[in-house]
């Protein structure tokens, strides 16, 4: 097992994609890079203090970032599931060696380590074979999406990450590890949970008392009644026990989707064309994605072929088997007065189309980078029923910006997954000043979100973002379920992790 001390290799491992977090490198012991579940055993057994679990450092809410010291443990070298002596052994050579997954095709499942990565499990998987959930950042690790419950535009119609996720083995704060099988264990009526570790220690937890909003979310530790322990797990952002591995589900797909981008001079055109495929999900919309009229404005040198003066576009993904479809959406786009449309059909096609859609985002990211910033974004999911509410919101909010520091280019921009009400609003900020006036803004967002029943995080989690609220820092979270919610989630926290070991600051539990 490798571990490095040197303060340049730490330096890596202290921020994450957003750059709005940072840790002190003087506060950093190592980073430890096991590969093997016997290894990270041997590291939580041997170290005493406080561990953060790192990733890919794709997240953008600090999770991985080490703000309270002690060490990093990085999986990005655990590539190597426990051996399946009936599944098929696939291997491929990755960024941190040869990984392996083992597949049983027949039960459509795939075993594999947390180090693998998004892209490099489509690469290894059977060309028919699938992942679902399909997350946009293909660069993060699989175990950080579990992590997290990481979702994409194809959750539309497939949910997020929980949704098939079917086993996880985990090392808790003290070196047990279990081994949790979706179906096997469910809390109570009273809300317990009851399970043993692989030696027989045995835990009991009482899952946290809060009602989560009914709508796409990945904010805070999972909370239903009779809910099953692995999602308890899922998306616990490393504050419960650090993944070694994950079994998942996948499905046979023989042909490729279909996607149509579609462009409106009316935003109102889009509004009602979305309104109706949104109802046609059953009959195989995979994913509904929107481009407000700041965003095309801001990927047109990048694309130079989308006509001036559009309002806003519509990413249309579809299954091949829906192609019947095809004449009722094409009268769809007459009906509503689309202006062109940009259809895939092949790998290439769909591959140009899937440019257009990260081209954005990663036009954000190089702007802020240019202009020394950090990223100011919503990660906001609503009711179907209150979106245009939310909608309006978010146009007065974004024009109360531009109005107050007027100047040349894009103040903001509003994209994202539009078939579940889960809008990315990016604030555009070049300076000090539009920084601390978007902050007061996103507040007013999010306050707004969460009165409409919606969530302050739909796909990202919440990791150690606080909010300035009425002069005091609260932890994010806080903003949403309160800080009795706070106290519940410590409480479960301290069930498996008694002395606070794990990612301290996720969830605002410190």
């Amino acid at each position: 097992m490798k571990v490095n001390k040197d303060k340049e290799t730490i330096r890596q491992y202290l921020s994450d994609e957003s750059a709005a977090f940072s840790a002190k490198p003087d506060n950093v012991e190592a980073v430890y890079f096991p590969e093997t579940e016997d290894e990270l055993v041997e590291i939580i057994r041997t170290f005493k203090g406080k561990i953060t679990i790192s990733g890919a450092g794709t997240g953008i809410t600090g999770s991985r970032v080490p703000i309270h010291g002690g060490i990093v443990i990085s999986t990005e070298r655990m590539i190597k599931p426990g051996k399946r002596v009936q599944c098929r052994e696939l291997s491929h050579k990755g960024l941190a060696g040869d990984f392996f997954i083992y597949l049983d095709e027949e039960k459509h499942l795939a075993h594999a380590g947390p180090g693998t990565s998004i892209s490099e499990l489509a690469c290894v998987l059977p060309r028919n074979m699938i992942y679902p959930p399909d997350p946009t950042e293909t660069s993060a690790l699989l175990g950080g999406t579990v992590a997290t419950n990481a979702s994409g535009a194809r959750c539309f119609y497939y949910g997020p990450t929980r949704n098939w996720v079917v086993g996880l083995r985990l090392v808790l704060s003290d070196g047990e590890v279990v081994d949790v099988r979706r179906g096997r264990t469910f809390a109570d009526e009273n809300g317990i949970i009851n399970f043993t570790s692989e030696t027989g220690k045995h835990y009991r937890i009482r899952i946290p008392e809060y009602h989560m909003p009914d709508v796409k979310n990945a904010a805070g530790l999972y909370s239903k009644p009779g809910m099953d322990l692995i999602d308890l797990f899922i998306g616990s952002e490393g504050i419960l026990g650090i993944i070694s591995e994950i079994s998942i589900k996948l499905i046979r797909v023989d042909k490729e989707p279909v996607s149509i981008l579609a462009f409106f001079r009316s935003e109102n055109d889009a509004m009602g064309y979305v309104d109706i495929i949104r109802d046609m999900k059953d009959r195989g919309i995979l994913a509904i994605e929107y481009f407000d009229r700041n965003a095309l404005d801001f990927i047109r040198a990048q694309f130079p072929e989308i006509k001036p003066d559009l309002d806003a576009a519509i990413l249309l993904e579809m299954k091949a088997e829906s192609l019947d479809t095809l004449a009722e959406i094409s009268e769809l786009l007459s009906r509503f007065n689309e202006v062109e449309d940009w259809c895939a059909t092949t790998s290439s096609d769909l591959r140009d189309l899937k440019e257009f859609r990260h081209s954005l985002p990663d036009s954000v990211n190089a702007y802020l980078k240019r202009h020394e910033s950090y990223k100011i974004g919503t990660d906001f999911v609503v009711p179907v029923r209150q979106f245009p509410r939310m909608m309006t919101k978010y146009k007065e909010v974004g024009e109360k910006f531009k109005h107050r520091f007027p100047r040349t280019g894009t103040h903001y921009v509003i994209f994202g997954h539009i078939g579940d009400c889960h809008l990315h609003f990016n604030f555009i900020t070049a300076s000090d000043g539009e920084r601390v006036y978007a902050k007061e803004l996103y507040l007013e967002l999010a306050r707004t979100a969460i009165a409409l029943g919606g969530t302050i995080s739909g796909e990202h989690g919440v990791g150690k973002k606080t909010l300035l609220v009425e002069g005091r820092n609260i932890p994010y979270l806080e903003l949403m379920y309160g800080e009795s919610g706070i106290r519940e989630i410590a409480r479960v926290k301290r069930e498996l992790d008694p002395e606070l070991r794990l990612n301290v600051g996720n969830m605002g539990v410190v």
